[in-house]
């Protein structure tokens, strides 16, 4: 079995690794759409966040929420199903 200093130093590494690896595709990426020109774009999405068996929907526009409400109301019922 390795041992815990390993396990420690290693999983501090890839922390560091991984911080290097967003900053350099932050970087590439504001470097690629520099020249770019900008555009409006309507973005759109939502979420659901649960609490227990409290659903909390959010959403840009009625669409989104309708669909992520059936979306909690599948994920209660999949909840209950696994738990009994």
């Amino acid at each position: 079995m390795p041992e815990f200093a390993f396990l420690t130093a290693i999983g501090i590494v890839l922390i560091i690794l991984g911080f290097f690896l967003i900053t350099f595709g932050m970087m590439r990426s504001a470097k690629e759409s520099a020249g770019k020109e900008v555009t409006q774009e309507k973005i759109r999405g939502g979420g659901v966040i649960l609490i227990g068996p409290v659903p909390i929907v959010f959403g840009t526009d009625k669409r989104y929420a309708l669909l992520l409400m059936i979306l909690a109301i599948v994920l209660m019922l999949l909840a209950v199903l696994y738990l009994r």
